[in-house]
C-alpha cells in the first residue's frame, strides 16, 4: 500500500469513524425532530458533530495509548504501533475539534458549541480518566450519548428543558448501557490485563449478561415511550418501534449464561441496527 495512503487511513483511524458517524447522526436526529424537515443547516450540525466527535476519539486514543498496547483489541491501533505520534496527533485533534466547535458556534448559537465542548470534556476529562477508578464509569459516561441529539434540537431552535429532547436523551442514554455490558462481555479479560478496573472480577459471565439483558429490555421500552411522550405521532410508526423493540427483546431472551464471542458480537450488531432504525424512524415521523 502507498505510504501516503496507509498514513492517510491511520489518521483517519484515529476519528474511529464508525462511532463518530452514528454520533452524528444522533445529532441530525435532533434537528430534524424540532425543525420537521432537512432545514437549512442540517448537514453543518452533521459535520460539526462529527468533527468535534472525532477530535475527542483521537484525543481518547491519546490518552490510552499506553494500554493500548496491552489489549488485544486495541494493539495495532495507530499511536501503539508508532505509525502516528502523540505530538502529531495532539495537532490532529485540535485541528478536528477546534473546527467542529467554531462551525457550530457560527452556524447556529453559542449553546449548540457550548453544548458539543462540554461533551469532549466530559468524555476526555471525566468518563475516561475514571475508567481507571472504578468499572461503573459507563453510567457518567453513558451521559455521552445522550447530549448530542440536543445537541441537534438546540441547533434547530429547541429549548434544551422540553420534555421531546429530555426523552430522547434519556432513551440514548439507557441504550448506552447495555453496549457496555457487551463489550465487557466480549472483552473483559483483555481490560483487566490492561489494569482497567472490570467488573468482571466482581461478576461472573452469566451476571453480567443478565444484567445485559435487563439493560437491553429497557432500552426497547424507552423506545415504545417515544410515542406515549409524543415524539413520534404516527401510529405507524408507533406500531414499527413497539415490533422491532419486540424482537430485540426476544432475540436477547435467551442470552443470559451465553459466552461465545461470536453470539457477542451478533448481539452488539443487532443493537446498532436497532439504534440507526429508530433513528431513521424519528426522522421519518418527523419529516411526513
Amino acid at each position: 500500500m502507498n505510504k501516503t495512503l496507509y498514513t492517510v487511513l491511520a489518521y483517519l483511524k484515529l476519528t474511529k469513524p464508525i462511532i463518530t458517524l452514528s454520533v452524528s447522526f444522533s445529532a441530525l436526529t435532533g434537528f430534524v425532530l424540532f425543525s420537521k424537515a432537512f432545514s437549512d443547516g442540517w448537514l453543518v450540525v452533521y459535520l460539526g458533530v462529527l468533527l468535534i466527535a472525532a477530535g475527542s476519539s483521537v484525543i481518547n486514543q491519546i490518552q490510552e495509548a499506553d494500554s493500548d498496547k496491552l489489549m488485544e483489541r486495541t494493539r495495532n491501533r495507530p499511536i501503539p504501533t508508532g505509525i502516528v505520534g502523540k505530538k502529531q496527533a495532539w495537532l490532529w485533534a485540535a485541528l478536528l475539534s477546534v473546527s467542529g466547535a467554531l462551525i457550530l458556534g457560527y452556524q447556529f448559537n453559542l449553546l449548540t458549541s457550548v453544548l458539543a465542548v462540554f461533551t469532549l470534556l466530559w468524555y476526555n476529562g471525566i468518563y475516561t480518566p475514571l475508567k481507571r477508578i472504578t468499572p461503573w464509569a459507563i453510567l457518567p459516561g453513558a451521559l455521552v450519548g445522550a447530549i448530542p441529539p440536543a445537541i441537534g434540537w438546540v441547533a434547530a431552535g429547541g429549548s434544551l428543558i422540553h420534555p421531546h429532547i429530555l426523552f430522547l436523551s434519556f432513551f440514548f442514554f439507557i441504550g448506552q448501557i447495555p453496549h457496555f455490558w457487551l463489550i465487557l462481555l466480549r472483552y473483559g479479560e483483555d481490560y483487566q490485563k490492561a489494569g482497567f478496573p472490570s467488573i468482571t472480577s466482581t461478576f461472573n459471565t452469566e451476571q453480567i449478561s443478565r444484567l445485559t439483558f435487563v439493560w437491553t429490555t429497557a432500552t426497547a421500552i424507552a423506545a415504545v415511550f417515544l410515542s406515549v411522550f409524543g415524539i413520534i405521532k404516527s401510529l405507524t410508526i408507533a406500531f414499527i418501534i413497539l415490533g422491532l423493540s419486540l424482537v430485540l427483546v426476544i432475540s436477547f431472551y435467551k442470552w443470559p449464561g451465553i459466552k461465545r464471542p461470536a453470539l457477542v458480537n451478533r448481539a452488539f450488531m443487532i443493537m446498532n441496527l436497532y439504534f440507526l432504525l429508530i433513528m431513521l424512524l424519528i426522522i421519518a415521523d418527523s419529516i411526513l
